[in-house]
């Protein structure tokens, strides 16, 4: 169905702190002039806004309750065929979004120094934002995960990742033996990450694709995008043509921004890449024809 407009989902938490660290990145984005930048590629923008959630059970509690209002605002976003723009301060959001889409051949897009598919077992920092992509395929916290609503476990087939790098070697493992495809990035050669997405779009079908942006996987040298900078990741033009080059060879479903604390270095530069990214992205989206012209 094609879409008729854009919906922000707005979620400035980080484990259900509203505004705090990677929770602020959704407002210095909106207050950069994200909004604005859509409505100038003659886009109508709608608002969602996800609200506190102070009054649950410590960081695990208020965290599922941000994922069963993203996953519930995602499916209402959908049913009034408008596309969802999830802006979220952790990245956990996708495993919602991925619920909220109800497409149960789903494939997934990420770009992301980290793979998030982490399971308690293995987690070594105690960062429970490393654990979506375990939640989603029902390895880890599986109660909690059937009270997200749409919930199913999901396999990881047809997964791409794009940038991937900041990785253990138990992580690394495991994303190979999820079956996922990475285009790693690399602090000894210089990866053309838009070549390399274009030959993987080409080669295996990837629609219809959850879209999940982590702004670390932007490379160390633009600054701490948040407290996990890591060299070898893309620069801006990479990001721009990768997001300008999904919509044309996919069918994207969603887009997720997330991971940005713009407290932790040069939050506007940051903001100001993270803007010009999701326009491009928009603006493909129209002229691929999955969002309405204006």
């Amino acid at each position: 169905m094609l879409a008729q407009d854009i919906t922000i989902i707005f979620s400035p938490y980080h484990v259900g702190l509203r505004d705090h660290r990677v929770g602020n990145g959704p407002h210095r984005i909106r207050s950069a002039g994200l909004v604005e930048n859509l409505k100038g590629l003659g886009v109508t923008v709608k608002f969602i806004e996800i609200d506190p959630v102070d009054d649950f059970e410590g960081e695990i509690g208020r965290s599922f309750e941000v994922m069963r209002r993203i996953s519930t605002a995602v499916k209402d976003t959908v049913s009034n065929s408008s596309f969802p723009l999830i802006l979220s301060g952790n990245c956990m959001a996708s495993a919602a979004v991925a619920c909220g889409l109800q497409e149960r051949d789903l494939a997934f897009i990420y770009f992301d120094a980290h793979d998030d598919l982490d399971s308690p077992d293995v987690n070594e920092n105690g960062y429970f934002d490393a654990m979506g992509l375990s939640m989603l395929r029902g390895e880890s916290w599986k109660t909690l995960m059937k009270t997200v609503p749409g919930f199913i476990p999901f396999d990881y087939k047809r997964f791409l990742y794009c940038g991937l790098r900041d990785q253990s070697d138990i992580q690394r493992q495991r994303v190979i033996d999820a079956g996922m495809h990475s285009i790693w990035g690399s602090t000894e050669t210089k990866v053309d990450f838009a070549a390399e997405l274009k030959t993987q779009l080409q080669r295996k079908n990837y629609s219809p694709a959850l879209v999940h942006l982590d702004l670390d996987v932007l490379d160390e040298s633009y600054g701490k995008v948040n407290d996990y900078p890591s060299p070898g990741g893309m620069f801006e033009s990479d990001l721009i043509a990768c997001m300008e080059l999904v919509p044309r060879f996919a069918a994207p479903k969603s887009l997720t921004v997330c991971s940005f604390d713009p407290d932790a270095g040069d939050g506007d530069k940051i903001a100001a890449i993270a803007i010009r990214a999701i326009t491009a992205f928009v603006a493909s989206l129209v002229t691929s024809g999955a969002l309405a012209k204006p």
